[in-house]
Parts: C-alpha cells; structure tokens; sequence
C-alpha cells in the first residue's frame, strides 16, 4: 500500500492511494471559481463550501478550548445540512449558492470537531 498528496493544477491537491494493483485519487476541493468566495486569496485552494468547513473547524476547537461540549446528536445534527445540500446539488434536484454553502460547511466543520475524538480531547 503506497499513499501521498500530489498538487494537481486544474483541481488543487489529491489524496492518491495504491492498493493491491488498483490506484485511487481524491480531490480535496475543486476550487471552482463560481463556487469560492474571494477572501485572502483562499479562492485559489478553497470553494466556498470547504472553507466554510475550515473555519466552523477552527470555531469547534475553540469550543473544545474553552470546555464548551456538543452533544453527538447537535454534532450529526450539524453535519445533515452539509449533506443534504451537496446530495441534493450534485443530483441536480437543486442549486446551492455560496451562502448556503459556506454556512452548512461552518456547521459541518464544528460539528465533525464536536464528536468525542479521543486526541482532541483537551486536558489539564
């Protein structure tokens, strides 16, 4: 099993895995331009959705920080707008916009932060 990042130039940086014969590549963010909003030059490695995702990360350990606890059902809770947006874009029953989608992003960012990790635990 061989696993690296690479930065591909069209789409920005890829996830490749090498397993048994069989090679896998993942997208991180396609960084579409229409999709991005242009905030410190992030539109270059960011759509809107997954700085969204970014930012509601960094305000989860924040909450970690200061001892502020989310419940595992708030935390799925949080992620569902996430999904159902991008599920319901990417089968064309609707368009999303980058309001929307930075917004689900920062929920779903402090919501994967809020689950009970074991390493992000913070101690004293």
């Amino acid at each position: 099993m061989k696993l690296w990042i690479s930065w591909e130039k069209s789409i920005g940086p890829m996830l490749h895995l090498h397993v048994i014969q069989k090679h896998f590549s993942f997208c991180f963010c396609h960084h579409d331009p229409k999709r991005s909003i242009h905030l410190f030059g992030l539109e270059k490695y960011l759509c809107s959705r997954c700085m969204g995702i970014l930012f509601g990360s960094l305000a989860g350990v924040c909450l970690k920080i200061l001892q502020i606890h989310i419940s595992e059902l708030i935390a799925i809770l949080c992620i569902a707008p996430l999904l159902i947006d991008g599920f319901t874009q990417a089968f064309g029953l609707r368009e999303s916009n980058n309001c929307i989608r930075i917004i689900t992003g920062f929920l779903c960012g402090i919501g994967i932060i809020s689950f009970p990790f074991p390493s992000l635990e913070l101690t004293n």
